[in-house]
C-alpha cells in the first residue's frame, strides 16, 4: 500500500489504477499521491480484479486503461461493477474517442467517465473529484 507521507490527514480517497504500461502507472501514482489519494496500481488486470474483490468497498474509483492485453479496460469495468456497482469507473484512452463510441461503451459497461492520455495531474484530479465528490473520504 502506498500512502502520501507528506499528508498527515486521512487520504482523500482510495483509488485502483490499472494500465499495462508500468511507466504510466508510476506517473499516475505520483500525481495522485501528491494530491492526497491512496493509490493501488496494477499492470495486470487479473491481479487488479483479485485485489478489488478482496476490498471492493474501500475503493471510491477505479481508473482503467481501455486497451490492455488479456482483459480490456471495458471488460474489467464490467467485472468491477458486478462486484461493486457503486464504485466509480473512469476509462483512460490513448486514442481519440467519438461521442457515439462514448455512449456505446458507457451504456454497455456502466462506466462513469472517459479521459484521454496523456493527461495532466490537475485535469485528472479534477475529473476524479467531479466523480467522487470533494468530500468523499475513505
Amino acid at each position: 500500500m502506498i500512502a502520501n507521507t507528506d499528508n498527515k490527514d486521512k487520504p482523500l480517497a482510495r483509488l485502483l489504477v490499472v494500465d499495462d504500461d508500468p511507466d504510466t502507472i508510476l506517473a499516475l501514482k505520483i500525481g495522485l499521491l501528491d494530491y492526497g489519494f491512496l493509490v493501488d496500481g496494477f499492470t495486470n488486470p487479473q491481479e487488479a480484479l483479485q485485489s478489488f474483490k478482496a476490498s471492493a468497498e474501500s475503493y471510491c474509483l477505479v481508473l482503467l486503461d481501455i486497451k490492455m492485453p488479456a482483459l480490456s479496460g471495458t471488460q474489467l469495468a464490467k467485472k468491477v461493477k458486478e462486484v461493486n456497482p457503486n464504485v466509480k469507473v473512469l476509462l483512460l484512452t490513448a486514442l481519440g474517442i467519438r461521442d457515439n463510441e462514448v455512449s456505446d461503451v458507457s451504456s454497455s459497461t456502466n462506466v462513469d467517465g472517459f479521459i484521454q492520455k496523456p493527461v495532466g495531474n490537475k485535469e485528472l484530479t479534477d475529473k476524479i473529484l467531479s466523480l467522487i465528490g470533494e468530500n468523499k473520504a475513505i
